[in-house]
């Protein structure tokens, strides 16, 4: 709930109190960090309600966050993190966007998250939003010439753009690598995780 909460109220403010609200709304910040908030509201209302034909939706949601919010806290820090200074409640809402609400989702997985085994073929589930995001942002561009990060823009010059179509089709080739990888990571994670729980209920049972 604590999860939710922060998520809701740090999506709202950071919003409002933006200069360009609007342009806040498409960032994948945002839309990333508001699913999480969805999602751990469900959890709580599925856990309090019983709501057992929840958890699969609730599953594929967990997983996405947790990949979402991996590449929100390490792409933020990496390569967007000089690009702008916050003021004021931004300041904050900035903190707990990019790094608290990722903080919390990763220890909610380690810690509470009863670990499952996953088909691969999930991963190009966890993949559709990234993509149709990349999609809609593109073709919103050729639309309005507005595009919600540099490494969608091909018609600028770093630092606004990366130039051409050419080098948008790199980036976008490299994220969906690393949705790749980090979607395998948590699959073996977990995975590894069952392992060592069936081994520790043999040997307590024997």
């Amino acid at each position: 709930m604590i999860t939710s909460f922060i998520g809701f109220l740090s999506v709202i403010l950071h919003i409002v109190y933006s200069p360009a609200p609007w342009i806040s709304i498409t960032k994948f910040t945002i839309q990333s960090n508001l699913l999480v908030s969805v999602t751990f509201l469900l959890s709580v209302f599925a856990i309090r309600s019983r709501k057992q034909h929840l958890t699969p939706l609730l599953d594929f949601f967990k997983n996405c966050s947790i990949i979402y919010m991996f590449i929100v806290i390490t792409t933020y820090h990496f390569l967007l993190a000089s690009g702008g200074e916050y003021v004021g409640t931004r300041i904050i809402t900035n903190f707990t966007l990019h790094y608290l609400l990722p903080i919390f989702v990763f220890m909610n997985w380690i810690v509470f998250e009863v670990k499952k085994k996953f088909s691969y073929k999930h991963i190009f589930l966890w993949m559709l939003f990234p993509l149709l995001y990349c999609v809609v942002s593109l073709l919103r561009g050729l639309v309005d010439g507005f595009y919600p990060y540099f490494f969608l823009n091909p018609t600028g010059v770093i630092p606004e753009g990366v130039g051409s179509y050419a080098n948008v089709a790199v980036f976008i080739i490299a994220y969906l690598c690393v949705y790749i990888i980090l979607g395998i990571v948590l699959i073996l994670l977990n995975r590894i995780f069952l392992h060592f729980k069936t081994l520790n209920t043999a040997t307590s049972s024997s």
